[in-house]
């Protein structure tokens, strides 16, 4: 480990975690590697100050702690201005950007609407939809992984988890597609506009279940209770806003990054297919090695000492969930995929009370795409370059140039 000197410290504070351009390849994770040798949190400047903690260990203590860190304004550092307001007008509503205990009592609400007839639902037709996608790629030459498997699945999955009636999928498919083509400091006028409908759709969908219910997370949401009081509507569409970028963002760029490896650790999958290794196992080490989320944000709500490091009252503190999940003093080889590693204890999902409500949805839709990737494909080949997303928050691909060939 380094010793900590002042000019390495005053080094890594230099590196820009909120330039969304640092993203566009692999600088982030050289960065994080630098700083989780350093031994403790970094003050670091940009677009928000913030203490970069970048260790396990160390995020884990904060985690553990989340009554002496506050979610309530903002959980991502943000790229643009608006990213910095949007995040304080959603604290209280989302489930994301509350404290408890309103965030115990929403989570309780929204985890009635995961019922095991649901999930159970779910499993089996989310693995059948990864197949047909899949299927419809093999021996067509050179296709977009991200455009015609990655994006789409989340988007018909999601559709069904919420109940959205036959008649408006094409119409939500093509603005959640529109809505999370891509995050990251070029977000268009159009996505935002996409988001803006989308709100508005949820609020549709959620008043006419409160009319007709289903067997659906909607219906839940829609006639759900906080308090013994009827929820208010603004927190039913933003968690119901919230449900579908969660589904769709995790499941597209962790399933890109797993296919990849089909590509750059061929001798992975080779396991696979003779038995050695178990699908399931294999999906754990993609979000693992591939966590779409790079870091969380709190807020110190007292002063605290974390890492040996003294924080602030009011200071913003970043938790590097994507560094934490390549620390070597809990994963060995820890930037080498394994799929035989047990126990994979990653902190993709985050850990304690903010443990992430939708792991279950994001496992079975990148599991989904393994299990049909490893059923149907023969051969994979890379046919460009990848294009990373440049976000600080989101880490994944904006397309993926791929070619597959059907497996004898």
């Amino acid at each position: 480990m380094n010793s900590g000197t002042p000019d390495v410290l005053e080094d890594l504070a230099r590196i820009d975690l909120t330039d969304a351009r640092l993203y566009s390849d692999d600088r982030p994770e050289r960065a994080w590697k630098q700083m989780r040798e350093f031994g403790r949190p970094i003050r670091s400047g940009g677009f928000r100050e913030h203490w970069a903690v970048t260790r396990y260990r160390h995020i884990q203590e904060v985690q553990r702690n989340a009554h002496l860190f506050s979610s309530q304004k903002g959980m991502h550092l943000g790229e643009k201005p608006t990213d910095d307001k949007a995040g304080a007008a959603a604290g209280g509503l989302s489930l994301l950007v509350t404290d408890d205990p309103a965030h115990a009592e929403m989570r309780k609400t929204i985890n009635t609407s995961f019922t095991p007839k649901l999930l159970r639902k779910l499993t089996d037709s989310t693995l059948q939809i990864a197949r047909d996608l899949v299927s419809a790629v093999l021996d067509q030459g050179t296709f977009d992984f991200v455009e015609k498997v990655a994006a789409p699945l989340p988007t018909i999955v999601t559709c069904e988890l919420l109940g959205v009636p036959d008649d408006d999928r094409d119409h939500v498919k093509e603005l959640t597609q529109a809505a999370f083509s891509g995050s990251g400091y070029t977000t268009s006028n159009a996505q935002i506009a996409a988001h803006t409908k989308l709100f508005g759709y949820c609020h549709k969908l959620l008043a006419a279940k409160r009319r007709r219910p289903g067997n659906d997370v909607a219906t839940v949401l829609a006639n759900a209770t906080m308090y013994d009081q009827p929820i208010r509507p603004e927190i039913a569409v933003m968690n119901c806003h919230d449900l579908i970028a969660g589904g769709n963002e995790t499941a597209r760029h962790t399933s890109s990054a797993g296919a990849l490896t089909l590509v750059t650790d061929p001798g992975e999958w080779a396991m696979l297919r003779a038995g050695r290794a178990d699908p399931d196992t294999a999906t754990e080490e993609i979000l693992r090695l591939g966590c779409p989320v790079s870091h969380v944000m709190r807020v110190a709500t007292e002063d605290v000492e974390i890492g040996g490091t003294r924080m602030h009252a009011g200071e913003f503190v970043t938790l590097w969930l994507r560094s934490a999940n390549r620390d070597p003093e809990v994963f060995d080889r820890p930037d080498t995929l394994d799929f035989t590693r047990k126990p994979n204890r990653h902190l993709t999902f985050g850990l304690g009370s903010h443990y992430c409500i939708a792991a279950f949805l994001a496992r079975l839709e990148v599991g989904s795409i393994v299990k049909a990737m490893l059923e149907l494909v023969g051969t994979a080949e890379l046919r460009g370059d990848p294009v990373h997303l440049e976000s600080n928050f989101f880490r994944g691909y904006r397309s993926l140039p791929m070619a597959f060939t059907s497996r004898a």
